[in-house]
C-alpha cells in the first residue's frame, strides 16, 4: 500500500463539514431554513450530496428535518444545554481520568502546544480562533483516553450543544475563569494526575454550562 496516496472524502462527507462550519460559526443562525438551491450554487454541488449530507446533519442533531418546512439549523434549547451538558462533564471527567492514565509523552505535548496557541488567541482577543483551539483541546484528551466507546458517546451527545458551547457569549470574567480551569487541566494532564483532571473538566463543563444558560436567557 503508497502510503502517500491521499483519500479523498466522498462529496456528502465534504459538504456535511462545509455545512458544519457554517452552523458552528453561526453563519447559518439556528431556525434558519436551508434553502437547497442556494446552497447547491454556493457550494457548487448537486441536490444529491447536499442532501446526503442533510441526513447525516440530522442524525447528529445539528439540523431538524421537518414536515412541510424541509430542513432547518437546530435550535439549543435551556432543556438541551440543562439534560445533556451534566451527562457530558461526567463523561469527560472519566476521559480525563483514562487519558491521564494513558496518554504518551509525545501526545500529552500535543495538547500542550495547542493550549498555548490557544492563550495566544485569548491574549489578542481572537474569538473564534480561541473556540477553536479551545474544542481540539477538549476531543485530544477525549481520544486519549484509549476508549472509543467513550469517544463515540461523547462525540454522539455533544453535536446539538457543540454550537453553544464553543462559540457562547462570554463576559470577561466567565472567559478569564474558563482559561484559567484550562491551564489547571493541562498542568494535571502533564503530572499524569488522574483525579485532579478528571475533578477540573467536570467543574470546567459545568461552569460552561452556566454559561451557556446565562447566554441564553439573556436572548
Amino acid at each position: 500500500m503508497n502510503s502517500s496516496v491521499i483519500v479523498r472524502a466522498p462529496l456528502h462527507v465534504q459538504v456535511a463539514e462545509r455545512l458544519r462550519v457554517l452552523i458552528d460559526s453561526g453563519e447559518l443562525a439556528p431556525g434558519t431554513r436551508l434553502n437547497e438551491i442556494e446552497l447547491c450554487n454556493t457550494m457548487g454541488v448537486s441536490r444529491t450530496p447536499l442532501r446526503e449530507a442533510i441526513r447525516s446533519l440530522a442524525t447528529e442533531g445539528l439540523i431538524e428535518l421537518q414536515p412541510n418546512r424541509g430542513a432547518i439549523v437546530s435550535i439549543v434549547s435551556q432543556e438541551d444545554v440543562t439534560e445533556i451538558l451534566p451527562i457530558m462533564a461526567s463523561l469527560e471527567g472519566l476521559g480525563g481520568r483514562l487519558a491521564a492514565m494513558h496518554m504518551d509523552q509525545s501526545k500529552i505535548a500535543q495538547v500542550r502546544k495547542i493550549h498555548d496557541q490557544m492563550i495566544a488567541h485569548y491574549k489578542n482577543n481572537e474569538v473564534a480562533e480561541y473556540f477553536e483551539t479551545n474544542r481540539l483541546i477538549h476531543e485530544l484528551i477525549t481520544e486519549g483516553s484509549g476508549n472509543q466507546t467513550l469517544v463515540d458517546t461523547i462525540n454522539s451527545l455533544s453535536a446539538k450543544v457543540r454550537r453553544a458551547r464553543f462559540t457562547a457569549q462570554m463576559t470577561k470574567e466567565s472567559w478569564a475563569k474558563a482559561v484559567s480551569e484550562h491551564e489547571e487541566m493541562i498542568a494535571a494532564l502533564e503530572a499524569q494526575d488522574p483525579d485532579r483532571l478528571e475533578a477540573i473538566l467536570v467543574q470546567h463543563v459545568e461552569t460552561k454550562r452556566a454559561t451557556i444558560l446565562g447566554s441564553i436567557e439573556q436572548h
